[in-house]
């Protein structure tokens, strides 16, 4: 009598399908882990050298209390120089996703408030067919925060003109102004 196949000898017999899948899973997570990083590696470096420097001062306890005090304040430079351009990435990120959504936007570091400038023909439009793209508005400024390290950004949306149509303080939905 013939033994069915086991499992172990069909994989013995033919490794190349599941080598394949196994190349293509590493890939794939890879890939993932690699873009998840792209966006990030700026602002770690940053704050690697800031743990470098900081580790460097407390092995070097015997110097004096003014060297002391210039490293830190290089420190403070450092992650303050960071913060910038993690608040200019955060305002180009977004223009970038706007497609059409909005003119531009504009983000305020002092007010943590991300400005969107519309389209006149916004003013014509009611609160119900603008709500869509407040949506969006709102979804791209929320996630793209969390990327750059934001803290809840304010919302103003305004026409071109400056009057302002809708507002959210961070951390409610937007809400239109009229």
């Amino acid at each position: 009598m013939r033994r069915p196949p086991k499992k172990q000898d069909f994989i013995q017999k033919h490794p190349l399908p599941f080598i394949i899948c196994a190349v293509i899973i590493v890939a794939v997570i890879g890939l993932s882990i690699f873009s998840d990083n792209s966006g990030n590696s700026e602002s770690e470096s940053s704050s690697s050298v800031s743990h470098k420097q900081s580790s460097s001062s407390e092995e070097d306890s015997s110097e004096s209390f003014s060297d002391d005090e210039s490293s830190s304040s290089d420190e403070i430079e450092s992650s303050s120089s960071s913060s910038t351009d993690n608040s200019k990435d955060y305002e180009d990120k977004v223009n970038s996703l706007l497609k059409g959504t909005a003119q531009y936007a504009t983000y305020d570091k002092s007010t943590n408030t991300l400005t969107y400038v519309g389209y006149d023909d916004w003013a014509n439009y009611s609160n119900s067919d603008l709500r869509d793209a407040m949506d969006i508005l709102e979804t791209i400024a929320n996630r793209q925060a969390v990327v750059f390290d934001m803290n809840n950004p304010a919302i103003n949306v305004q026409l071109p003109n400056g009057t302002i149509i809708a507002t959210s303080d961070g951390t409610d939905d937007i809400e239109f102004s009229n």
